[in-house]
């Protein structure tokens, strides 16, 4: 509690201690509006959330933007750092996942959607990374909470991102720029922007880094480190200009990753008393007298495998058509990506890598049955991977000018080929008792009956789900809004959406356990002379008792899934400095498949919800805005991943829960006190939680099979509280200005999971953040300094509750965010 009040004074003083030198200095020192505060004015901000370009405060949504300027003076760099100042936004970068006032995500399994959409300069991608793109390369970063199903459709059921690519110059420029961490890493990146010929422009960028000299996470095993990035970027625009009303841009970019990341790891003791507590393969910490590290340093782990994540064969290309004809716009977006990820994980938690003991046989009894000791090397890994092509096309007509009537109708097509092998192995040399029985497994038939032939294993898997998805997307959509009288409109909207998937999986398991009682080994197990088996047909027997055969199952899924999205809105303005408005809206997220382990619930419906919400936006003083909404939804048919013991074993399957809701308020406010002075602020309150249920559930985190309700537990990822304040300061000086920035985030607890478990929940935390920068009057040189996290406190990304092959049985992972860094960045510009 000290450290978070000294926080919050910390800031305030920063704020509060300048205004005199301030004034001092500032007398006969010219200001630049585009790099200060305005003071008494305020500058628009310029968004496209309906289709067409607008002061944001004249848009009837709840709307944060993210412009470049305020990224590089406040240095909010990544997408969690948005999250810290966006009400009703969470973001995991621990597992890409963005929800927005508790709609979202819970499963990145092939098959399943977001529940926020993002969209890349209109062209819509599943995964969150192109807003973490710098300012250098993003103009800026509109987040529209509430559902958007009309306007931007695919998944956009929680809300959108909307990220904006900086576009070439009609003037020969460029920059480049440089960012040292104390973390250990650094980036190098620019770009050079013109034009080519008359009325053609490009621009080129490129950033080299996150490249690591140092990791933030220490492996007390004596291996090297984890939590690092390596990766560049480049990305190349044209923009053609046949003609004032008809333009062509096109935009092209190639990313790759080699990281080593890390963001946390097991936080509970290691299970030691059991050889096979559960799941399939022995426990590594069996009789292990080292605790767990994570348990009292949460920046440090224990593992023989090296964690790595590589982005291979990526390329994006997006294409806007732009053409002006009698009073209509017409606009075609289109966009084509691909790309591979690959990452290796530990999957046991430990460095521990052999095992002798005699438990659960006879050896124990006498020294004369010492052969039945045994040996395994309990080195388990997992690989994931997705290899991934879509692409999609966006026709739309709309009015040109604003005025008493306006209107955009559009058609919409995607496309997606996914594929996602996920495989758990042994990494064992076959000297020890485990891996060499495990790549040669027994088959037995549906029957029990061993089968002359069994498939080999040759990579030790104890699970292997190999998932392909197919996607076909098609839209229809209109929205219209209209002058009923003086500052009265309505907005009315309606999206037909309708999706098509087809998929398919295989699904293997194989199990070696030297305690399982054979005859032959006296009632007991028989350790070395085990052999594995293939129990993929045991398992499945028990939900589906027609299956038939040995080794591995497939099978073909298809399904589609329709509906209407819609809004309702009115707004009224009364002044040019107030706007209050309400809407009713409908939001609809495709229904989806559960692949890669051929579950007994497999396919799950669309979700839906009816969104209410009450808004003001305003401008009581000129220096002043003033933002605040309400809203309540009804959110129906939620899609739950949930483990459900089958024949011994846990297997993921997806469920719909019937009914939750979310009601929450949120706060903005911009305050440009001064010509040297800007404050900003921000709070939500969010109640979001589980509100009627069909069936109970059995909590996998739990020992036994209890089965549970739970009707009234929260939302994942859904803090009741958020707030942020964050102050920037202009201290003019003899040859530029100064900048003294500093902010303060607080979320309170969360849970990420639907069970009220505490290994599910994450602890509230808090933040502080200083920056300095420094620009010459010519605004072509910029210095900054920063601290991130002053106080070094412990923030969290995630939780993640154990159970399986793991040496943590009932405990939890979990992940952080960074802690305590320095860092310097040069800009130069010419």
């Amino acid at each position: 509690m000290t450290k978070t009040l000294f926080s919050a004074v910390s800031l305030v003083a920063i704020i509060m201690a300048t205004p005199a030198q301030a004034q001092d200095q500032a007398q006969g020192q010219p200001q630049d509006t585009a790099e200060t505060p305005t003071g008494g004015e305020r500058n628009p901000i310029i968004v496209i959330a309906q289709r067409r370009e607008q002061d944001v405060q004249d848009v009837p949504v709840a709307i944060s933007v993210f412009s470049d300027e305020d990224r590089d003076k406040l240095g909010i760099r990544t997408i969690q750092d948005m999250s810290n100042f966006t009400p009703g936004l969470s973001f995991s970068a621990s597992l890409d996942r963005l929800s927005i006032r508790g709609v979202g995500r819970l499963t990145n399994i092939i098959g399943t959607d977001p529940g926020v959409a993002t969209y890349n300069d209109g062209f819509y991608t599943a995964s969150a990374a192109e807003a973490s793109k710098t300012p250098m390369f993003v103009e800026r970063v509109e987040v529209l909470r509430g559902p958007q199903g009309t306007l931007y459709g695919r998944n956009s059921i929680g809300g959108s991102l909307n990220v904006v690519s900086k576009r070439p110059s009609e003037t020969f420029e460029g920059e480049v720029r440089g960012t040292v961490e104390s973390l250990g890493f650094w980036i190098g990146e620019g770009y050079i922007s013109g034009p080519i010929v008359e009325g053609v422009t490009a621009r080129i960028s490129g950033q080299y880094g996150p490249r690591t000299f140092d990791q933030p996470y220490d492996n007390v095993s004596g291996l090297e480190g984890e939590g690092g990035l390596n990766r560049y970027l480049i990305e190349g625009q044209l923009q053609f200009e046949f003609s004032p009303d008809v333009e062509l841009w096109l935009k092209y970019s190639h990313a790759g990753w080699n990281d080593n990341v890390r963001t946390g790891g097991l936080a509970t003791p290691y299970t030691t008393a059991d050889v096979l507590p559960d799941g399939l393969v022995p426990n590594a910490a069996f009789g292990l007298t080292t605790a767990a590290p994570g348990v009292t340093d949460p920046r440090q782990f224990d593992a023989n495998t090296r964690a790595t994540q590589k982005l291979t064969d990526n390329h994006n290309l997006v294409a806007n058509f732009t053409a002006e004809l009698d009073g209509v716009t017409i606009k075609y977006v289109g966009g084509y990506s691909q790309y591979r990820y690959e990452a290796l994980s530990d999957y046991d938690f430990t460095s521990v890598d052999s095992v002798t003991t005699g438990a659960g046989t006879v050896a124990p009894f006498s020294p004369a049955f010492a052969a039945f000791n045994y040996t395994y090397n309990p080195t388990y890994v997992q690989e994931y991977i997705e290899d991934k092509q879509y692409y999609s096309n966006e026709l739309t007509l709309s009015n040109s000018d604003e005025g008493a009537l306006n209107w955009v109708f559009g058609f919409y097509q995607y496309h997606e080929d996914f594929s996602q092998p996920i495989t758990q192995f042994v990494d064992g040399d076959g000297t020890d008792s485990l891996s060499a029985a495990i790549v040669a497994p027994t088959c037995n038939n549906e029957l029990g009956v061993p089968v002359a032939t069994c498939a080999a294993n040759p990579r030790g898997a104890f699970y292997e789900g190999i998932s392909d998805l197919t996607i076909d997307g098609l839209a229809a959509f209109g929205q219209t809004d209209f002058e009923v009288a003086d500052g009265f409109r309505i907005t009315l909207g309606a999206r037909y959406s309708h999706d098509t998937k087809r998929g398919g999986e295989s699904f293997r398991l194989v199990n070696w356990d030297p305690t399982n009682p054979l005859p032959g080994c006296f009632g007991l197990g028989c350790g070395p002379f085990t052999p594995s088996f293939d129990v993929t047909t045991s398992v499945l027997r028990t939900v589906f008792p027609n299956i038939t055969g040995s080794g591995a199952q497939t099978r073909q899924l298809k399904d589609s899934w329709g509906g209407f999205s819609w809004r309702v809105g009115a707004e009224y303005s009364p002044n040019p400095d107030m706007l209050l408005f309400g809407s009713y809206s409908r939001g609809l997220k495709s229904g989806g498949f559960n692949l890669g382990v051929y579950s007994a619930n497999a396919v799950v419906d669309k979700e839906q919800v009816d969104a209410f919400e009450l808004g003001l936006k305003s401008n009581p003083l000129d220096n002043l805005t003033f933002n605040v909404t309400a809203f309540h939804y009804a959110y129906d048919d939620l899609q739950v991943p949930i483990t459900v013991e089958t024949a011994g074993i846990g297997l993921r399957n997806l469920f719909n829960v019937p009914g939750s809701k979310s009601t929450g308020l949120e706060v903005e406010t911009r305050w440009e006190a001064t010509d040297w002075l800007e404050i900003n602020a921000n709070y939500a309150y969010l109640d979001a939680k589980i509100t009627e249920t069909n069936q109970l559930f059995d909590d996998p985190n739990l020992p036994g099979n209890i089965p549970i309700d739970i009707d009234g537990n929260r939302l994942p990822a859904s803090s009741k509280h958020k707030f942020s304040v964050s102050g920037l300061v202009d201290v003019p000086i003899s040859s530029g200005n100064l900048f003294l920035a500093g902010s303060y985030v607080y979320r309170s607890d969360a849970y990420y999971g639907v069970f009220d478990n505490p290994n599910y929940r994450t602890p509230g935390w808090d933040q502080v953040d200083l920056r300095v920068t420094y620009v010459t009057d010519d605004q072509n040189i910029r210095l900054i300094g920063y601290v991130r996290n002053v106080f070094d406190t412990l923030g969290y990304d995630g939780a993640d509750p154990l159970s399986g092959s793991r040496s943590s049985a009932f405990g939890r992972g979990l992940s952080y965010t960074p802690p305590r860094s320095f860092g310097a960045e040069i800009q130069f510009r010419f």
